[in-house]
Order: structure tokens, then C-alpha cells, then sequence
């Protein structure tokens, strides 16, 4: 009996480190994004310092404009790439 319950938490340990393994970390670090329906995670935006797009959740926002980081956005606007 003591066999079979130590086989039943191996696997469920087995299959729990599998499932994680398998989790991206965007999906660790915001939960419910994907979830939610909201579009403005797939949603990419245009840093106006450099051109880089980056997905609207992660854009850092000033004076209506998006960045890619926050050195970006102190940075303000520069040539962006077209």
C-alpha cells in the first residue's frame, strides 16, 4: 500500500514539474494577461525614441507617447527608424 501512494506522488510531482517546465516566464510574470481576452497584451507599439516595437502591456507611456524602456522615455523622442 505504502508503494503505491509513494508511485501516486511521484507521478503527480513528475507531472506538476513537467507543466511547469513547459509555462513560459511571460506567463508566470503576468498572470491572467492571456486570461483576460484584453488584446493589449498581443497589442505591439513603436518606441518613439528608437523604432523597437514592444507589446503595449510592457511600453513605458509618456506624454502619449510609448518607449521601449524607461532610459528611452527620459530620453524623449529621437529618429526613430521608419
Amino acid at each position: 500500500m505504502l508503494r503505491v501512494i509513494l508511485l501516486t506522488l511521484s507521478i503527480a510531482a513528475l507531472v506538476w514539474l513537467l507543466r511547469r517546465a513547459f509555462v513560459s516566464d511571460a506567463d508566470r510574470t503576468r498572470p491572467g494577461a492571456r486570461e483576460s481576452g484584453d488584446d493589449a497584451a498581443d497589442e505591439l507599439v513603436r518606441c518613439a525614441h528608437c523604432g523597437v516595437h514592444v507589446p503595449r502591456i510592457d511600453a513605458q507611456t509618456q506624454d502619449g507617447r510609448h518607449f521601449c524602456s524607461r532610459e528611452h522615455a527620459r530620453l524623449g523622442a529621437g529618429k526613430a527608424r521608419s
